[in-house]
């Protein structure tokens, strides 16, 4: 049976290294800040998704906005540490990464209710124009314009930290409604080979930036409702393992079902064991000397 197999082979792993890790003395706090990133990366691919990445937008949006509808029950000025690292980014993107070892530093995502929404908005319209310009690339040749206007989540505005009161809410929430049914109506109209085709330069595919968008949505929107407790990297690590714990579980018990999916938060799919397996080799990365 998968769950007592399995399960029972990747737990004792998963322990000895989450020991290892808290043991860590040199760059102690940012071993566990890195790692602590790892394991909710690894927490996010393990919620199943839709296999059709139509599907997974819809589904991410609805989920988001009912994080959205709450933030102004957060603190406008306060910036909430993200478990998401630059560093990180790298490490989980680059075609060829280089192994996390003794990372020098981390610099960490943070968000505040309006960056919160800047950052939703900003990401669905640059993967809304991505679509048009991946498919002239496909059928003329035309090579993409980089359209990066936008502000990452390592820096936070002075407009970031302004009130929000319903009315403003209720504005954005328009805007991003909007760009959201552009998205989902954009998406709805490729055709399995227009997501499925490989950009000459080594890039996603569309079927792969869909996930992204949905997961990264998810990542901004419950950024607040969701964040770890305590500023201090131990307590956020062991969160973030039992979190994960709960997670690789219900992975388990659920067992194989053909209709979903386990993106990765830059959409790429796992499988459960390749999950577990990811985790434990970030960890050993880190450790090393």
């Amino acid at each position: 049976m998968r769950t007592g197999t399995l399960l029972g082979q990747w737990r004792p792993m998963l322990e000895a290294s989450r020991d290892r890790t808290l043991k860590t003395s040199t760059h102690g706090a940012i071993v566990l800040t890195h790692a602590t990133g790892a394991r909710m990366v690894a927490v996010w691919t393990l919620a199943p998704a839709p296999k059709d990445p139509v599907l997974h937008l819809e589904a991410a949006h609805a989920t988001a906005r009912q994080h959205l509808g709450r933030l102004t029950g957060h603190d406008p000025a306060h910036e909430v540490t993200s478990v998401m690292t630059n560093e990180l980014f790298f490490r989980l993107t680059d075609a060829h990464p280089a192994p996390l070892t003794s990372p020098p530093g981390a610099r960490r995502y943070t968000y505040t209710p309006r960056k919160v929404l800047r950052r939703v908005l900003d990401h669905a319209l640059d993967h809304l124009n991505q679509i048009d310009q991946w498919l002239t690339w496909r059928r003329d040749g035309v090579v993409p314009i980089p359209t990066d206007g936008w502000v990452p989540s390592t820096v936070t505005l002075p407009d970031d930290r302004l009130p929000l009161d319903r009315r403003d809410l209720d504005a954005w929430l328009w805007r991003i409604d909007q760009a959201a049914r552009l998205l989902h109506q954009r998406a709805a109209g490729l055709t399995q080979d227009e997501l499925d085709w490989l950009p000459p330069d080594g890039g996603w595919p569309l079927r792969r930036v869909l996930h992204h968008v949905a997961r990264s949505e998810l990542l901004y929107s419950a950024s607040l409702d969701e964040a770890l407790p305590s500023d201090d990297a131990e307590p956020r690590y062991v969160e973030a393992c039992r979190r994960f714990d709960e997670a690789i579980r219900a992975a388990f018990n659920r067992g194989e079902d053909a209709s979903v999916v386990y993106p990765g938060l830059y959409g790429v799919l796992r499988t459960p064991e390749e999950v577990v397996d990811d985790v434990l080799t970030i960890e050993r990365e880190l450790l090393a000397q």
